[in-house]
């Protein structure tokens, strides 16, 4: 087994899972809605569709991809996010708010957007089979630990916290510095713009299924990675200055790499966390894309590969195309 540092893991899945919880969030004043208010389907009037800036279709090193091709009337649109980001290194160019302009509703990995399905999740929070970190710890590991929550953190102790996967916990233990940096989130963005269209925004799976795919990570390992965390025995900082960095350049290449290397060692992080979930999403993409022209917001870690959405989508006759800016 490999002792996998905590914060560089959720460095990781910051690239991948858009439901884990976090502290600090800038919201972008885009406080989901009551359901009552949720877009209709097929608002009226249809805006007057801005004309199309010039892209540079050349570099495949994009996180902006034009999805054209069979069923599809007008193209649709894939675009590689970070799930939280500082709010100094945010970047939305005007060609990525042109191509989402043109579109008619926004898909994001989950529907951040409609507080039911969300409080769908809350029970894939916890550990199966009545599991505790008791469980999982030696006492001296589980009395430290109990004492940084109470104490540290300001919230109850493991006696409350104890039932909750490993991986989420570790999540809430960011240092003092971190937890005065502001960050943003791309999903909360678009959010906001797709409201200011009066688009409808829908998810590409229930939030209850991807914090479950979370129990892929063997629960010992979760633990283990927690208790790293406590310790100070990682580089999760580092490794997330470097992430964002490639994230800014688009190196979807330089991601994918980073993530290849950092997981390798953790049992099933790939196959579940990744393939699995783009393989699900391919049909569900084909679906929505045929009904109406679509922005597909998804984390840049599942766009590259033989098993990226990218190529999978290709494997199914459609014509992807990068767009980045001109220079």
């Amino acid at each position: 087994m490999k002792n996998y540092p905590s914060s560089l893991f959720l460095a990781l899945i910051l690239m991948i899972c858009a439901c884990a919880p976090t502290k600090n969030v800038e919201q972008n004043n885009t406080a989901a809605p009551k359901p009552e208010k949720r877009v209709a389907e097929n608002p009226s009037p249809q805006p007057v569709l801005p004309p199309l800036l010039e892209a540079d279709t050349t570099n495949s090193n994009s996180l902006l991809w034009e999805i054209r091709g069979k069923e599809f009337k007008q193209p649709s649109y894939l675009y590689g996010t970070i799930h939280l980001i500082p709010k100094k290194d945010f970047i939305m160019s005007d060609l990525v708010k042109n191509r989402f302009a043109q579109t008619r509703q926004l898909a994001l990995e989950i529907d951040m957007d409609n507080p039911m399905a969300m409080f769908g999740a809350l029970t894939g929070m916890f550990m199966d089979d009545g599991i505790t970190l008791k469980d999982l710890l030696n006492e001296k590991d589980y009395e430290r630990l109990d004492t940084y929550f109470k104490e540290e953190m300001g919230m109850g102790g493991l006696a409350i916290l104890g039932r909750m996967k490993p991986i989420l916990l570790s999540s809430m233990m960011t240092d003092k510095d971190a937890e005065s940096e502001e960050v943003t989130s791309y999903e909360q963005v678009f959010m906001t713009m797709a409201k200011k269209q009066k688009m409808p925004i829908k998810g590409l799976e229930t939030a209850a299924y991807q914090m479950s795919v979370l129990d892929s990570i063997p629960y010992e390992d979760q633990a283990q990675m927690l208790v790293d965390a406590l310790d100070g025995k990682d580089n999760g900082e580092d490794m997330f200055a470097t992430m964002v960095e490639l994230y800014k350049a688009q190196d979807l290449q330089g991601l994918q790499k980073i993530v290849a290397e950092e997981s390798e060692g953790t049992e099933n992080f790939n196959s579940a966390l990744l393939d699995t979930r783009n393989k699900n999403w391919i049909p569900v993409i084909t679906k929505m894309g045929n009904a109406k022209a679509s922005f597909f917001a998804v984390g840049a870690a599942h766009l590259p590969g033989d098993i990226g959405v990218i190529e999978l989508l290709r494997q199914e006759g459609y014509t992807m195309t990068p767009l980045r800016e001109m220079e």
